[in-house]
């Protein structure tokens, strides 16, 4: 009967200490969980979100040296020389009819017919915007991420019909989903909220993948695909994207007027976004929030002047950065359609952007002998005016 007990107590004993064990294990799994892997992860986020900034700062430093010593290429002069030839007359009464701020670059077969700002870059001090300001190019950005991903596919690293669960985890329909259905956004992605607080690009992307919404499989313009794109890059390169824009295509077209965010504060030629009505269209000068262009990794944090993204896009067009046979494989889809960063009209792409109280806009055949560059210090800018200045262009009128 002792014995009984005695097996009894232990088996009582045994079974408290195991349920003691398992009480503990999952204690300490929750405060590993929710207090000691969320303190690790921030402390890791400080610690690149700081080095990411110093760095930034480096390269920025660095940029504005070789812009100070550099000798400017011929094209480069060129393109800030004010032009406004008498056959572009038409096309001035057209952009002070849209109440344009900003500056307007054209050319037909060649020859600038027009590269002059109007309106004001700072109506405070009464600056005028002219062929050397600066803008912000918003969504035109996504257009250099796709060519940065086809960079890629060219080295043998990546392909378009790869998952994006092949390089980032953590996305419900990652196996689904492929790096071409995001670059021609067609994925469903979308976020839930915006971000809120600056995060390092790891931690951007991180963010973004935790709070992803999930749709139909079908066109849906959303920035959250060329965020990811982005960390695509980074995770095959191993190195920041700011700093492959940089070296691809800044450094390798000699570009003078070209950076990132938040350096055009830096810029004595920047614009200022602004708002208001037609009768006072520089009524509330905007203030960007640094978060606002922290979150746009490889989406918008771009600025640049008329002429350098003239000289970017022509270059990307005429198989500079990337093989034409690349380019041609990368914009899959024409017709006007929406597809790797641009609208494809076969002869000719458009491109449209909108930031920070700034938009902007392209419009350039594959030869880059016509063109229409429109960059302002309002969000007046709209595929309808960028449309028929180049359309009323090359008909010659």
């Amino acid at each position: 009967m002792r014995a009984s007990k005695r097996r009894s107590q232990h088996r009582w004993l045994i079974l408290s200490l195991l349920v003691g064990l398992v009480v503990g294990i999952a204690a300490y799994a929750s405060y590993d969980h929710f207090y000691l892997k969320p303190q690790i992860e921030a402390k890791e986020e400080r610690t690149r979100r700081k080095y990411e900034i110093e760095l930034n700062r480096h390269r920025a430093v660095e940029q504005r040296l070789q812009n100070e010593t550099r000798t400017a290429t011929s094209a480069t002069d060129k393109l800030m020389q004010p032009v406004n030839q008498a056959e572009a007359k038409p096309f001035m009464k057209i952009l002070e009819a849209n109440h344009f701020s900003g500056t307007a670059l054209m050319i037909r077969r060649g020859k600038i017919i027009l590269n002059t700002g109007l309106g004001y870059a700072d109506a405070e001090s009464g600056r005028l915007n002219g062929p050397e300001t600066l803008y912000q190019i918003g969504s035109i950005q996504k257009g250099l991420t796709a060519v940065l991903l086809m960079r890629l596919v060219e080295q043998g690293k990546v392909h378009l019909s790869d998952p994006i669960s092949k390089y980032l985890t953590g996305i419900r329909t990652g196996k689904q989903v492929t790096l071409r259905m995001m670059l021609n956004m067609r994925s469903g992605l979308s976020l839930t909220r915006a971000q809120s607080a600056s995060l390092s690009d790891a931690g951007i992307v991180r963010w973004s993948i935790a709070n992803l919404n999930y749709g139909t499989v079908r066109y849906d313009y959303q920035p959250v695909n060329y965020v990811l794109l982005a960390g695509v890059i980074e995770k095959v390169t191993g190195r920041l994207y700011a700093d492959l824009i940089q070296q691809e295509i800044f450094k390798k077209l000699k570009l003078t007027h070209s950076g990132f965010m938040p350096e055009l504060f830096h810029e004595s030629n920047q614009a200022f976004g602004y708002s208001g009505p037609i009768n006072n269209p520089y009524a509330k000068r905007y203030t960007e929030p640094s978060v606002n262009y922290n979150r746009e990794l490889g989406t918008g944090n771009i600025y640049t002047s008329a002429g350098d993204l003239y000289q970017i896009i022509k270059a990307v067009n005429q198989g500079k950065i990337i093989s034409t046979a690349s380019l041609k494989a990368l914009r899959n889809l024409d017709n006007g359609q929406y597809t790797a960063g641009v609208y494809n009209f076969g002869g000719y792409t458009l491109t449209h952007g909108v930031v920070a109280s700034q938009s902007a806009g392209t419009m350039i055949d594959t030869s880059g002998q016509n063109a229409v560059v429109l960059l302002a210090n309002t969000d007046k800018i709209t595929q309808g005016l960028i449309k028929n200045l180049y359309l009323n262009m090359i008909k010659g009128v």
